[in-house]
């Protein structure tokens, strides 16, 4: 399970380049309306959940875990968005909670110079100079709610650290 901080369309390409092991990428279910991204992001596999429809929230986070359970590499924006101000914001829990249900690890990825490349708001990509930091991989030490959330913290807190942006979660 790779998670990592998110500041750019870029982000996943990124990824993919830097990162030499096949995994499927996991996005919020609005993206299918994005005209740019929805076939690229079908046609590299990505699993699709929602997070306005508690029901199908809920199925879909299953499948999820079952996929990690599975042995499929899985690869995660937790923060589930980005600004065009710089910032770690807070982490929503899908990722964390699948890993600790699914008894894998977490491999935090912090990804460093997107921001400036490609802003929110702009289709103008600059120059600019790319890192991307891989950390060890953070077993769940548990496989429930309180597993999932010190998971969670420690992926950020690691993530924070390389980052070189402020704290912005609450």
């Amino acid at each position: 399970m790779l998670v990592a901080n998110h500041s750019s369309y870029l982000d996943a390409y990124v990824l993919m380049a830097a990162i030499p092991r096949h995994f499927h990428y996991v996005a919020k279910r609005e993206l299918l309306g994005n005209r740019w991204l929805a076939r690229p992001l079908t046609r590299m596999g990505t699993l699709f959940v929602e997070r306005f429809d508690a029901q199908r929230s809920a199925d879909e986070a299953r499948q999820v875990a079952e996929a990690a359970r599975a042995g499929q590499s899985l690869g995660f924006f937790p923060e589930g968005t980005f600004a065009r101000m710089p910032g770690l914001l807070d982490f929503r829990m899908g990722a964390f909670v699948a890993a600790a249900q699914a008894g894998v690890p977490v491999v935090p990825v912090t990804i460093r110079g997107t921001r400036s490349m490609l802003r929110a708001g702009s289709w103008f990509p600059r120059r600019g100079r790319l890192e991307v930091i891989v950390e060890s991989p953070i077993q769940p030490d548990g496989a429930d709610w309180s597993a999932a959330v010190r998971l969670r913290e420690a992926a950020r807190a690691v993530i924070l650290r390389c980052c070189g942006e402020p704290d912005l979660g609450g």
